[in-house]
């Protein structure tokens, strides 16, 4: 969803509300509404707070995901780094194999996964195979000493480490909030707009105000829930910079080896 989507969203449901107050002032006599408002507060109240708890639970979990996302993006790149850092000090040979490998794989996620997990909210399997090739080629080196040996183990466990965050970051993909649960959002806000607009009072701007008003804001918070909801599309959607970062030092440390 783009940010021109979610103001025209957010922009609909308020004019809606206002119109619903303004029709609903100009209908419903003011002590019809105040008899409906003396019944109907309780009910109002106990529905706000349910609504507020559910609300809040949704909010926290899709932003708990959005930064687990973030998180995962950061630490694999992190893990990639520490991985050609050591594979330089490799003799050159070898050092270039693993550090080009990486340099494949990194350039995939970035012009290959990256436009895929925008556009259809899944990832590359061929770009995954391009991880699982960096890893192999590492295993496979045939350490001239000891000292090779054991950067070869720590190089195989940052690259590990990349491949647990990838998983991470895929999952996130297509870890959205269940339909069911935007409909029962979605209704409880209706629900509550609907009680809101049959306010008793006189003042129709003071109707049309707080009709409008709530659904601006009911409106407001389930959009950014869904802006959250998919890290890797719509207007919040997370860059790819951090692995543009990685591929620029990677391909440094390759040419270095050469």
């Amino acid at each position: 969803m783009s940010l021109t989507i979610a103001l025209a969203i957010i922009l609909g449901c308020t004019l809606l509300s206002g119109m619903a107050g303004a029709l609903v002032h100009r209908r419903v006599r003011v002590d019809i509404r105040r008899r409906h408002q003396e019944v109907g507060t309780t009910i109002f109240l106990q529905l706000g707070v349910i609504f507020a708890v559910l609300l809040a639970f949704v909010f926290s979990e899709v932003w708990s995901d959005y930064n687990a996302a973030a998180s995962s993006i950061e630490l694999e790149c992190s893990a990639l780094e520490d991985a050609g850092v050591l594979a330089s000090a490799l003799p050159p040979a070898q050092a270039y194999a693993v550090l080009k490998a990486e340099q494949v794989y990194v350039d995939g996620v970035i012009y290959e996964e990256w436009p895929l997990m925008f556009s259809s909210r899944s990832e590359d399997v061929s770009v995954d195979d391009m991880l699982h090739s960096a890893i192999v080629t590492t295993a496979r080196l045939h350490p001239a000493d000891a000292a090779d040996l054991g950067l070869r183990q720590e190089i195989l466990s940052y690259l590990e480490q990349a491949h647990t965050q990838r998983t991470i970051r895929t999952f996130q993909l297509g870890s959205g909030v269940p339909i069911f649960l935007w409909a029962l959002l979605i209704s409880f806000g209706v629900v509550l707009a609907v009680f809101v607009s049959m306010a008793g009072v006189e003042s129709g701007r003071a109707l049309v105000s707080f009709s409008a008003t709530f659904a601006a804001a009911v409106a407001a918070i389930l959009v950014l829930i869904h802006l959250l909801d998919f890290p890797f599309e719509g207007a919040l959607s997370l860059p790819p910079g951090h692995f543009l970062h990685t591929l620029h030092e990677i391909t440094e440390l390759a040419q270095s080896v050469r």
